[in-house]
């Protein structure tokens, strides 16, 4: 299903009251207009134009392909039994062409008693979130704050979780809400993401460190090097759809993951249809690569990450526990540090978390938003108030995280 909505090039105000919705004032230039995607077919038909717009993106975001969006999307539908969630996947065109995309979704959800209408992102297993996959920030984000204020009888809330800041986007994202009636805040995450600036090689870098952090890193580096007779070696694999046996060889080291100190639920193992799809499509595609550090035909510890532009951003970690000694996963960053400085990338976003192999490399730390939109309509002020305000107000309460 698509439903158009059209944007008039100037400043939105009261339509006349003979024209029908969605069409433009007499005159007006219309820049943008807005299709909603709510089918599984009108998702489909979007793959060309979300591969280019991805792909030619100033600021590319793994987070905001299409392989992203519908391999999480069909397995989160496959697990709603009782039909609360449906596409809401916003289309801006011009002159007849896909311009920018906004993926979201729309769900039923329940707070207190009182159920709400609310529009996100795909899933929160994002780090990082764009309002809209475009190059023209300014005017896409008017189109989409237009399209929400014309529609804002089918929702009572938009959440959009962990949105990056890059340039001026917030400021834009913010001018254009300002120009609806609708309310808004923009919050800071609580989570950082610290990072590490790629400007030389490994050894140089390492150099720069104090005298302890030297001595510790040697000391890695040779009970490495003492098993490298026995079959240690490290691998980047830059095309993991190739490997069969890469994936399940993943899952089994994750099973022995821990988080301080308690065994951590294992992630690829839970949702192994999306990994498998991501590796399917995203590989080939050039997104994607494994870190993998391996003692024979035994893997000792790997890392997934995403080449996004000029930045690697490093999803997840797991290694052998019965080798920690040898600190598996925290030296696969320096042959990745190496591989980043060979292909001419200028920065390892280690993605949100503070854990000590991360903050062992990070020289500074990125920050996400919260985009929460709500109507000025009493019921839905309402609604807001209980799944934002007093829902904070319950947990700090009775002593629990948000």
């Amino acid at each position: 299903m698509a439903v158009p909505f059209t944007l008039p090039g100037k400043v939105r105000g009261n339509p006349k009251p003979d024209l029908n919705p969605g069409q433009s004032p007499a005159g007006a230039t219309q820049r943008y207009s807005v299709e909603l995607i709510t089918s599984e077919e009108g998702l489909s038909s979007l793959r060309e134009d979300w591969n280019r717009l991805s792909e030619t993106a100033e600021r590319p975001n793994v987070f905001m392909t299409f392989d992203w969006f519908r391999a999480w999307n069909l397995r989160y539908t496959q697990e709603d039994r009782s039909g609360r969630r449906r596409l809401n996947v916003l289309v801006l065109k011009k002159d007849g062409a896909i311009v920018g995309i906004s993926p979201l979704i729309r769900r039923k959800v329940s707070r207190f008693g009182f159920c709400a209408r609310k529009v996100e992102f795909v899933s929160a297993d994002a780090d990082y979130n764009d309002l809209v996959l475009g190059n023209d920030l300014a005017g896409q984000s008017r189109a989409i704050a237009d399209f929400l204020a014309e529609t804002q009888n089918q929702w009572d809330l938009v959440d959009l979780r962990d949105l990056r800041a890059t340039g001026n986007n917030l400021a834009l994202i913010e001018g254009a809400l300002s120009q609806t009636k609708l309310l808004h805040r923009i919050l800071p995450e609580k989570g950082r993401y610290p990072y590490l600036q790629i400007d030389a090689p490994w050894t140089e870098m390492v150099s720069r460190r104090s005298h302890a952090s030297r001595r510790t890193f040697r000391n890695q580096q040779s009970r490495l090097l003492r098993m490298t007779a026995a079959g240690l070696r490290v691998r980047i694999i830059e095309n993991p759809h190739q490997e069969p046996s890469l994936l399940q060889n993943l899952i089994a080291l994750e099973s022995q993951k821990h988080v301080h100190g308690e065994p951590a639920e294992p992630f690829i193992a839970k949702y192994p249809e999306v990994f498998q799809s991501l590796f399917d499509t995203l590989g080939p595609r050039g997104w994607l690569l494994v870190a993998l550090m391996e003692l024979g035909e035994h893997p000792l510890a790997w890392q997934i990450w995403f080449r996004c532009g000029k930045k690697l951003w490093g999803y997840l970690t797991a290694y052998d526990r019965s080798f920690s000694r040898l600190s598996p996963g925290t030296m696969l960053v320096p042959a990745m540090i190496d591989y980043g400085f060979t292909h001419g990338y200028t920065e390892h976003d280690f993605l949100r978390g503070e854990e000590s192999y991360k903050m062992q490399w990070a020289t500074g730390f990125h920050q996400s938003y919260r985009l929460l939109i709500w109507r000025r309509h009493g019921i839905s002020r309402a609604r807001a108030f209980v799944y934002l305000d007093l829902k904070k107000a319950v947990y700090r309460l009775f002593g629990k995280g948000e």
